[in-house]
């Protein structure tokens, strides 16, 4: 069997993010990601196929193409000023708008030679807490965008 070797850079990590009810509907590059620890987590938010097993030893198996799910940012509060990218001033004003439309999350980093990326549609705020105070370090924000679907490379 063959090997694998893959090399995957942070230094250009990307987000960005499209709302029309935020910086006029601009693109917006979001920004405060620490170099060291997670960046971004993504879950489903329902399984895929449920098992129902039956008293004699058979089962049935309910599927379903539900793409759904939360991603999680590990963000830092930066400037408070949306138009600078800061994903917590993003989330809190979401928040404070009562999002009814859902935004356009892109993510991208380089991997093997080339740019790998992940669109995420309809996003909304899930949740961002709204103070984090710590002692000898800046506190990590887990800011949640759930969304509707997701499109890898495109």
């Amino acid at each position: 069997m063959a090997k694998i070797h893959s090399v995957q850079s942070v230094g250009d990590f990307t987000a960005s993010f499209t709302h029309p009810l935020i910086n006029g509907g601009a693109v917006t590059s979001l920004t405060g990601f620490k170099m060291e620890g997670d960046i971004v987590n993504t879950a489903q938010l329902m399984d895929n196929s449920k098992v129902i097993p039956l008293l004699n030893g058979d089962s049935i198996t309910i599927t379903n193409n539900n793409t759904s799910g939360t991603a999680t940012f590990s963000a830092c509060k930066l400037t408070g000023d949306t138009t600078k990218g800061d994903v917590t001033a993003i989330a809190s004003a979401l928040q404070k708008i009562g999002d009814n439309v859902g935004g356009t999350l892109r993510l991208s980093f380089g991997m093997n030679g080339g740019t790998y990326s992940m669109t995420f549609v309809t996003c909304t705020v899930k949740t961002c807490p709204p103070l984090k105070v710590a002692g000898t370090d800046i506190p990590d924000y887990a800011v949640e965008f759930n969304y509707a679907d997701f499109l890898p490379g495109v």
